[in-house]
């Protein structure tokens, strides 16, 4: 497995990629057409070609023999939650494996590689649903410190935000 930065060549493949792992992340009774409706309006080649194109928005790719099959997207300036210990840090917004990968030491790899390039402590959100995730972060230094909502078309989620610190 190789890990290097994003090209806009690869914004294809991070939609496609984000595209069928993106009901992972959200609660199992998500309406399917709120699903749909999500990647269709926020996981596009062009939703991905805005965030390599913006400064404050870095993204790594994951590939296996010159394919594409994960990535990680990081936001150094995100909104502010109004959680103290997770304001003006950055997020990991996505960090998405395909799915034929999952359990193959990957994701792992890949997260290795994002929080290498961050030096700051990092935040991210996850489905408070989301068993398997929680611990792949906890396993990895995050700690829940509040909690804030996602809109996924109407339906509303539970997340947890979980802040890494350093050192």
């Amino acid at each position: 497995m190789h890990i290097r930065s994003a090209t806009l060549e690869d914004c294809k493949a991070l939609s496609r990629i984000a595209g069928n792992t993106f009901a992972l992340a959200c609660p199992a009774d998500t309406p399917a057409e709120e699903l749909e409706l999500y990647i269709s309006e926020n996981l596009t080649p062009s939703s991905f070609q805005a965030a390599l194109n913006a400064p404050e928005q870095s993204v790594l790719v994951l590939e296996k023999a010159g394919a594409v099959v994960g990535f990680s997207l990081v936001n150094h300036k995100p909104e502010k939650l109004g959680i103290p210990q997770a304001d003006g840090i950055p997020e990991l917004t996505r960090c998405y494996v395909d799915t034929a990968h999952h359990g193959t030491g990957a994701a792992q790899a890949l997260m290795a590689a994002t929080l290498a390039g961050v030096t700051t402590p990092i935040r991210l959100a996850v489905n408070d649903q989301n068993a398997r995730a929680i611990g792949f972060y906890q396993r990895n230094g995050f700690q829940a410190v509040g909690e804030t909502s996602f809109q996924c078309g109407e339906d509303v989620h539970r997340d947890l935000v979980m802040v890494r610190r350093v050192g």
